[in-house]
């Protein structure tokens, strides 16, 4: 009987088949990890030049609209020492959101029940502007316990700001959460001055 070639060539093939060899994954293993390492830092900047970006675009957007609050403000009328008393503050009919402004013509709060004072300020009352003048505002939070699916974390710096008399008033704080830790430190956010209405972004790059 004449052997079966073609069995006998499969079956050589098949011993001829090999796996990469234990040097050969350490080898693998090695260059994906030089890889990585060169990688990564890159990725990682390209990351925080993301986050800086995004914090300075709402920073922009913020400033622009509350400037744009302030002219309505002064062209009804309205001049620095106004009533913020519940019911006597000021009220701008702001793209049909009624925001109420403290005694510097800057907007403070939404509710009509409360006080508009600089120097009375609530992480609420920061929020409700957030709210009002930005259109389709990014999510936010003012529970340092509740930083999860948000990206913004508003809190109040009591007696931050100050007037030209020197009086103090209170600063409104937008953190773009970058760390969902309750207890973690603001990285990337900009402060609201009540007083002067300047908006200042701070980003490590110029914390």
């Amino acid at each position: 009987m004449k052997p079966n070639l073609y069995l006998s060539s499969k079956k050589s093939g098949i011993n001829r088949v090999k796996g990469f060899t234990f040097i050969e994954l350490v080898i693998v293993v090695i260059l994906l990890g030089l890889l990585a390492a060169t990688a990564l830092p890159r990725y990682l900047n390209v990351t925080d030049q993301a986050e800086v970006a995004s914090l300075e675009g709402m920073a922009g957007g913020f400033s622009t609209a509350i400037a744009i609050a302030k002219a309505q403000w002064a062209a009804e009328g309205n001049s620095r020492g106004g009533p913020t008393t519940p019911s006597d503050k000021v009220a701008v009919n702001y793209d049909g959101k009624i925001i109420y402004m403290n005694e510097f013509g800057w907007a403070a709060n939404t509710n009509p029940n409360i006080d508009a004072a600089a120097d009375n300020q609530t992480a609420t009352e920061c929020q409700e502007v957030w709210n009002s003048v930005l259109q389709s505002a990014p999510t936010s939070t003012i529970n340092s316990d509740n930083r999860d699916d948000v990206r913004f974390f508003i809190s109040v710096i009591s007696g931050a700001a100050n007037d030209v008399a020197g009086n103090t008033g209170d600063v409104c704080r937008y953190e773009l959460i970058v760390n969902q830790d309750a207890n973690a430190t603001a990285t990337h956010y900009f402060d609201y001055d009540l007083v002067n209405g300047q908006v200042t972004p701070v980003t490590p790059d110029n914390s």
